[in-house]
């Protein structure tokens, strides 16, 4: 919302001028959307942090079905030895590169849902990525994203309800009326608007309080919230001291950007992150293994500093992909593109366990896995049992809860 402000105003206007361009603005502002369900704020304690593994990570290598001897007979040389795989029971290992994680799994801390995926599933990076975003495998409608129409939907407007660590601002977070606040780097984040911005700005700070105009006194709210947030955001970036020591890649740095604020007391329900470089088409051992280290030292390092602060009870995490990857080798040491994978729910508070079921080795779909969990069935769950929002009314349709987080 403050960006399509920021964008409407921003030539040296005369308060006459800026009331002028107000209808457009106050539409934004002033209209909030009704609901009738209960709001996604009702339980303010509740935090979901987001992390996404751009690129199509190897679910087959991450969680493997390691009594199935299709796995090594099918995956070859890329197939993870017995002798080194992580053994959590069920017929499933972990990648060795994930012991962190497997610790957490045997505290009850980590859900594994198995087969993610959709029906009809695409294998393009952007389009797949997109339907997960939206949380529409029709992709009839991308302008909004799954948690930015929960965001709509809670009626709340305070600019830092979603924060963004990186410089992509999702679309998942991209709702009507909300927009989420976006950066790389907490500790040098403010408020930049160009100068005819800013002079708009400055016109609405010289109107008197007292003046009435309803859109006018919209903007100057927005404004001073937008400033404000960004001052308070520096202040807890660069105030945090943790004891903890972080992955120093910046996934790592992003996951103790966002420990900060919350310890600071950043009222956000949703942060959001990424790990990429996912898309091993050539040398994907390595790589892979790689990857994966950093993602189980910076969730395992996560965990450790909220529970350190006392906050561990208030925060889930989930990590997903856009797609798997094929089951059998390239002729390059790597994997292409594929359909289904896992994801992983880490918290104090989850259900920990394996879900849904592994897709079969042997029933394939040109090559590839056939998912066997909708995903947005850890949606739904999320929203409903972490959220507490209506993920029908958010995800347009009904699904059941896994229940994993309680």
């Amino acid at each position: 919302m403050v960006d399509h402000i920021f964008q409407a105003v921003g030539a040296p206007l005369s308060r006459r001028a800026l009331l002028a361009r107000g209808g457009a603005i106050g539409a934004g502002l002033l209209v909030r959307p009704s609901t009738s369900w209960q709001s996604m704020l009702g339980d303010e304690g509740k935090i979901l942090v987001v992390v996404q593994l751009s690129g199509g990570n190897d679910g087959l290598n991450t969680v493997i079905p390691i009594e199935d001897r299709e796995y090594a007979k099918r995956r070859g040389r890329l197939a993870i030895a017995r002798k080194d795989a992580i053994d959590i029971g069920n017929g499933r290992a972990l990648h060795p590169s994930l012991s962190g994680l497997a610790s957490l799994y045997r505290k009850n801390r980590l859900a594994i849902v198995e087969g993610c995926g959709y029906p009809s599933p695409n294998r393009s990076h952007f389009k797949s990525m997109d339907i997960w975003h939206a949380g529409d495998p029709s992709a009839t409608d991308l302008r909004y994203g799954w948690l930015g129409r929960a965001l709509d939907a809670s009626g709340d407007s305070a600019p830092d309800l979603a924060v963004n660590v990186s410089s992509r601002s999702p679309l998942a977070l991209q709702g009507e009326h909300y927009k989420p606040i976006s950066f790389r780097d907490p500790s040098a984040y403010r408020y930049v608007a160009t100068k005819r911005v800013s002079n708009a700005f400055e016109k609405v700070a010289d109107v008197p309080a007292r003046d009435a105009n309803p859109v006018l006194a919209a903007v100057r709210r927005t404004a001073d919230e937008a400033l404000g947030t960004s001052r308070r955001i520096r202040d807890m970036a660069l105030a945090y001291d943790t004891p903890q020591t972080y992955p120093r890649q910046a996934f790592g740095s992003s996951l103790r950007s966002i420990a900060g604020l919350i310890a600071g007391g950043l009222k956000s329900r949703v942060y959001y992150t990424y790990l990429g470089s996912f898309d091993t088409h050539a040398g994907q051992l390595q790589r892979h293994a790689n990857l994966l280290t950093q993602l189980d030292q910076g969730l395992v390092a996560f965990s450790s500093d909220l529970e350190r602060l006392g906050l561990s009870d208030r925060v889930c995490v989930v990590a997903f992909s856009e797609f798997g990857r094929r089951v059998t080798p390239n002729a390059s040491g790597g994997t292409d593109h594929g359909v289904a994978g896992p994801m992983f729910v880490v918290g104090s508070r989850v259900k920990g366990g394996l879900y849904g079921s592994h897709p079969s080795l042997v029933d394939l779909d040109k090559g590839d896995l056939v998912h066997t969990t909708d995903f947005r069935r850890v949606y739904a769950t999320l929203l409903d049992d972490w959220m507490g929002a209506d993920s029908r009314a958010v995800l347009g349709a009904p699904f059941e809860s896994l229940r994993f987080v309680s």
